[in-house]
C-alpha cells in the first residue's frame, strides 16, 4: 500500500511522528486477512527464512546466531498488530501457499527490523538517554559515534550461556522413528506423537536445552509448579522439534514449496490438551493453565511478544506453533519476564530472587571446585559478600556481587536492570573501600590481610549493561564467563587482570564493526547504528 505525500509542518512534534510511524508499521494489506490467515501466514514465512538459514543455505553460527536474533525480534511487531487489528473468530482458513500473501508478510518482516528500532530511539528519548530533534522529514538522534559500543557488543556477542554447555539438535536419533509416524501427500504432512515417538524426541532434544533449566523446580506460582511448566515447555519443543525434522523429511523428498503449507503446526487444542497431558502426567487443568500462559496476548498482557507467548490462539479452535519460536526461546528466562507482567505471580516471584543468587553462587563454586580456591560469603554489617573466591597460596582475592534478575528484551528492562547494576557497582566500590581501609570485619570474614591481590567486581548472570553503567575500577562481566576464564587460565591472579584490563570486552574492528544505518518507517527517516563481526553482514543493534 502506497504511503501518503510527505508534507512537513513546523508544528510537528515527536509525539505526532511517533504515532506517525506506528501507524506507517501497522498499515498492510495482510491484517485485512481473518487473523488465523494473517498470523499462520506470518508465522509460516518465517518458518521458510529458518528453514533456508538452516537446512537450504545454512549460514555460518555467528550469522546464524545474528539472523535468529533479528528474526524472533522482528516478528514480535507484525503479530502484535495482527493481534490488534485483524478480525478473530472461526473464520474459513487455508493453509495453502498464496504468492501475494507471502509478499505482504514478508515485506512486514523487512520493514519491522527498521520499526524496532524506532522503538528504541523513542524510549531511549523519553528517557532522556538520548536527544532527539526534527529537520524536515528526518529524526536526528544523539551522535553514538563517539560512544564507547563494547559493553553493548559484549552482550550481544557473548553467550547467554557457556556455549560449552550447548549441543546442537540432531535428528539423525529419531529419524526412522519419525518417518514411521508420518503421514505425507504433496506438500502436506502431518505427525502422529505416539507415547514412543514422544519419548525419543525429548531424549533426542533433552541434552541441548538441560542447560537452559536453571532454577529449582520446587518453585509454586498461582496456577502451576516451576516443575510443571517446564515438563509441558520442553513436550511443547520436542513436539515444536519433530515437526521441524518432519519437514526436512519431506523436502528432500522433493515436496512442492518445501511442505511451506504445512510449515506451522496448527493442532486442535483439545488434541494438544491431551498429548501434553498423557506425557508429562500432569493434569489437564494444570497444563491447560499453563498453556494459557503461553498464549500470545492471554492473562492480560498488554504487549505480547511471540518469544514469551510463543503459542497463537487462531480463535478457530486450533493452535499455530512456530517451531522456530519454540526450540529457540528460553523457557525460564520467558516465564520470569511473563510473571513479572501479571500482579499476583509478580509478588510469588519476587520472594524467590534471594534464591536466584544463591543458586549463582553454589553453581559458580562447584564449576571452579577442582582448582584449589577458597570461597567465602557473609554478612558485614549494613552490607554483605555475595561471593569471594580466594587464592590462598597467591594471595589474591576477588570479591563477585552477584546480579540475577531477568534479562531484558526492550529498553524499559534495559533501563531498569542498568540502574539495578549501578546498585551492583556501589556496593563493590563498597567493598573495596573497606578492604583499603583494612576494615576489620571484612578481613576476618575473607580470612585474608592487606598483603593481598584485592579487586571487586560485578557478576551478572546474563546482562552487563552499557558504557553508562561502568565504572573504571569495577568490571562487570557475565557469572559463567568469569568462571569460564578462571578455569581456563587456572589462575585466579591471571584472570584479575584479564578483568582489570577489560581484556573480556570485544575490540573494534577486530571482533566487531558499527556502521551508520538508515532506517524507515512510512515517511520518517532516521539513522541509528548497526552492529556485526569484524568478517559477517551488519546486524540492527537491538
Amino acid at each position: 500500500m502506497a504511503n501518503p505525500p510527505f508534507r512537513p509542518t513546523a508544528t510537528k512534534d515527536l509525539r505526532s511522528v511517533e504515532e506517525e510511524i506506528d501507524e506507517a508499521f501497522a498499515t498492510n494489506d495482510l491484517v485485512l486477512l481473518p487473523f488465523a490467515q494473517c498470523a499462520w501466514t506470518l508465522l509460516s514465512v518465517v518458518e521458510d527464512h529458518h528453514f533456508k538459514i538452516t537446512v537450504s543455505s545454512p549460514l555460518e553460527a555467528a550469522q546464524a546466531t545474528i539472523y535468529v536474533d533479528g528474526l524472533m525480534n522482528s516478528l514480535t511487531y507484525p503479530m502484535r498488530v495482527c493481534y490488534q487489528r485483524a478480525s478473530r473468530g472461526p473464520a474459513p482458513f487455508e493453509k495453502k501457499l498464496v504468492d501475494t500473501h507471502y509478499q505482504l508478510a514478508d515485506q512486514w518482516l523487512d520493514k519491522a527490523e527498521d520499526y524496532a528500532q524506532f522503538c528504541t530511539i523513542f524510549p531511549l528519548f523519553h528517557a532522556k538517554e538520548i536527544d532527539l530533534h526534527l529537520e524536515g522529514n528526518r529524526l536526528i538522534p544523539t551522535d553514538w559515534s563517539t560512544t564507547d559500543l563494547s559493553y553493548e557488543v559484549y552482550d550481544r556477542f557473548i553467550a547467554k550461556r557457556n556455549p560449552n554447555d550447548e549441543t546442537s539438535l540432531d535428528a539423525n536419533p529419531v529419524r526412522q522413528e519419525l518417518i514411521a509416524n508420518m503421514r505425507k501427500s504433496g506438500g502436506f504432512f502431518s505427525v502422529d506423537f505416539t507415547r514412543s515417538l514422544l519419548n525419543s524426541l525429548s531424549k533426542a532434544l533433552g541434552k541441548s536445552i538441560r542447560s537452559r533449566h536453571v532454577l529449582p523446580e520446587e518453585w509454586q506460582f498461582k496456577h502451576f509448579s516451576l516443575g510443571e511448566y517446564r515438563a509441558v515447555f520442553s513436550c511443547l519443543q520436542a513436539m515444536a522439534f519433530g515437526w521441524f525434522c518432519a519437514r526436512q523429511i519431506v523436502a528432500m523428498d522433493g515436496a512442492s514449496a518445501v511442505a511451506f503449507p504445512s510449515a506451522v503446526w496448527t493442532p486442535r487444542k483439545g488434541q494438544l490438551l491431551t498429548i501434553i497431558s498423557r506425557h508429562t502426567g500432569i493434569q489437564k487443568k494444570v497444563v491447560e493453565a499453563i498453556l494459557l500462559y503461553l498464549t500470545f496476548g492471554e492473562v492480560g498482557i498488554r504487549n505480547p511478544d511471540i518469544a514469551i507467548q510463543p503459542l497463537v490462539d487462531l480463535t478457530n479452535g486450533q493452535y499455530a506453533i512456530s517451531p522456530f519460536v519454540m526450540t529457540h526461546v528460553n523457557a525460564e528466562r520467558n516465564l520470569c519476564v511473563l510473571l513479572n507482567q501479571i500482579p499476583a505471580d509478580r509478588k510469588l516471584y519476587s520472594t524467590l530472587v534471594d534464591e536466584k543468587e544463591n543458586q549463582a553462587r553454589t553453581e559458580t563454586i562447584d564449576a571452579l571446585g577442582a582448582l584449589g580456591l577458597d570461597f567465602k560469603h557473609g554478612q558485614l554489617g549494613k552490607t554483605d559478600v555475595d561471593l569471594a573466591i580466594i587464592d590462598r597460596k597467591a594471595k589474591v582475592c576477588l570479591c563477585v556481587e552477584i546480579k540475577w534478575f531477568i534479562e531484558p528484551a526492550e529498553v524499559r528492562e534495559i533501563l531498569d536492570r542498568s540502574e539495578e547494576l549501578r546498585k551492583g557497582v556501589r556496593q563493590a566500590n563498597l567493598i573495596s573501600k573497606m578492604f583499603s581501609e583494612s576494615d576489620s570485619t571484612l578481613l576476618a570474614l575473607l580470612e585474608i590481610d592487606k598483603s593481598y591481590d584485592f579487586l571487586a567486581m560485578v557478576g551478572s548472570v546474563n546482562f552487563i549493561g552499557g558504557h553508562r553503567v561502568q565504572h573504571p575500577d569495577v568490571p562487570i562481566t557475565k557469572l559463567w564467563h568469569l568462571a569460564a576464564d578462571i578455569q581456563h587460565k587456572g589462575s585466579l591472579a591471571a584472570s584479575v587482570s584479564w578483568l582489570r584490563n577489560r581484556s573480556y570486552l570485544p575490540k573494534k574492528d577486530i571482533d566487531f564493526k558499527i556502521e551508520e544505518v538508515e532506517i524507515r518507517s512510512g515517511n520518517w527517516i532516521s539513522t541509528w547504528y548497526g552492529i556485526g563481526h569484524a568478517q559477517a553482514d551488519l546486524a540492527l543493534s537491538e
